[in-house]
């Protein structure tokens, strides 16, 4: 197994956050409750796990269970987040709100990296602090995208995501097993 993570694959990934957000918006709507935040981020999450696991290709070979984990992650993350923090979407909340969608793709992503990569609990907390980034980033592109009450950032939110947790992703060591 090549284990070098193609950067770019990973980069051009970013179009599964707005593809998995407009899927989730045409099936939920607004984002206004614990339910709709499990079902869209489902959704969303199996949109964005889609595009990674097809830039993983080659080097972690995750295979189904990437989308599979993504989407259970972002789904808990955001239903957990409107839980305790309600569904308010000034950028305040939403900036509040966002370690939750990352720990929880963080931590269901890292379960599957550790077996290829040493420092893969180091990747939940990469994402914890790298989702409320792209969340800023997206307000400041799209100021009128925290209103609509989406599932997922923008875009422009998502390339620096991407971009970010690429550079994160190539710093974990290979396992050598």
């Amino acid at each position: 197994m090549n284990t070098s993570i193609g950067l770019v694959g990973w980069i051009v990934a970013f179009v599964g956050f707005p593809l998995g957000g407009l899927a989730a918006t045409t099936v939920i709507g607004r984002l206004d409750t614990p339910i709709e935040g499990f079902i869209g981020g489902l959704i969303a999450g199996a949109g964005v796990g889609l595009a990674q696991m097809l830039a993983l290709r080659g080097s972690l070979n995750p295979g189904w269970r990437w989308v599979a984990a993504t989407a259970v992650g972002l789904a808990v993350g955001v239903a957990l987040g409107v839980v305790l923090l309600g569904d308010s979407t000034d950028l305040t909340e939403t900036l509040a709100r966002a370690p939750f969608a990352g720990l929880g793709v963080g931590l269901a992503q890292a379960w599957l990296i550790h077996p290829h990569r040493r420092g893969a609990w180091g990747w939940a907390l990469g994402l914890t602090v790298l989702w409320p980034l792209a969340w800023w980033v997206t307000s400041l592109v799209i100021t009128t995208s925290l209103e609509t009450g989406f599932v997922v950032f923008g875009a422009s939110g998502a390339l620096v995501f991407q971009v970010l947790s690429g550079l994160l992703l190539r710093t974990l060591p290979p396992r050598h097993v």
